[in-house]
């Protein structure tokens, strides 16, 4: 088993069990205990747990801090719904990708039915998918992005090489004419391309308010994707746009 693998393995210990043992992690990976403890090392570098003596509990200070964002999030209603909505394009069987944001963590909240394999960089949406049992959920390394929950860099690219999705869902922060779709920073960006490279399809899923405004970095034009996820409200110029390209638009008029 390599590295990363282990790394994975021992999260998914962490999101059901809340806490490991060093000593039952070195004999269940057949590896020694200093292996396991660089592991948690690394492992509480990325803000996913905290050492303790013999063993690490799960960082739950994550879950709380979504929560509050949450709460002051004025489109969280809309999300909700783009998420049941794109929930409904996955089948039983494939493998998907999440990429960091409230949009994709209501995808991840309406999966408890499926049975899938959900491939993420998002510790939120690991955390809403621990309890799924017929999901199999793998969570990227990487460095744990200041003020979020998403793991970037170098590890997480890595563990992206030689895998393959049949869909990747893309929360954006902005969709506009001139600039295409955009994120909040250049290391997010780097992540989706390497997602675009490995995903069979790429669907968006961007609540009304993403429109006419542009992130940061990036991501492709609006010809990247050829399905996206919205809702009702978005301008009448955008709707036209995406018909004349034949994008899939699918909107969340049937659920109000």
């Amino acid at each position: 088993m390599f590295a990363i693998e282990r790394l994975n393995k021992i999260k998914e210990l962490l999101f059901s069990k809340k806490r490991v043992d060093v000593m039952e992690l070195s004999e269940l990976f057949s590896v020694t205990e200093v292996t396991i403890r660089r592991d948690l090392d690394k492992l509480e570098q990325m803000g996913v747990l905290t050492k303790t003596y013999g063993g690490a509990v799960l960082n739950e200070e994550l879950v709380p801090a979504a929560q509050a964002v949450e709460e002051d999030d004025e489109f969280i209603e809309e999300k909700r719904m783009i998420g049941r909505i794109a929930a409904r394009l996955i089948e039983d069987g494939e493998a998907v990708y999440l990429s960091p944001g409230t949009t994709c963590l209501e995808i991840a909240r309406n999966l408890q039915e499926k049975r899938v394999t959900v491939v993420t960089n998002d510790l939120r949406i690991g955390l809403a998918l621990k309890d799924f049992t017929g999901v199999k959920t793998i969570v990227t390394g990487g460095d744990l992005a200041h003020s979020s929950s998403a793991l970037v860099g170098g590890a997480a690219l890595q563990l992206l090489q030689g895998i393959y999705v049949n869909k990747a869902f893309l929360g954006v922060k902005g969709v506009h004419f001139d600039a295409g779709y955009t994120t909040g920073s250049y290391d997010e960006a780097m992540i989706i391309q390497a997602v675009r490279r490995i995903a069979s399809e790429v669907i968006i899923a961007a609540d009304y308010s993403k429109f006419d405004q542009r992130g940061f970095a990036k991501l492709g034009d609006l010809s990247l994707a050829k399905t996206l996820i919205t809702n009702k409200q978005i301008p009448s110029e955008y709707k036209k746009h995406f018909f004349e390209q034949g994008v899939k638009l699918f909107t969340t008029f049937e659920l109000e």
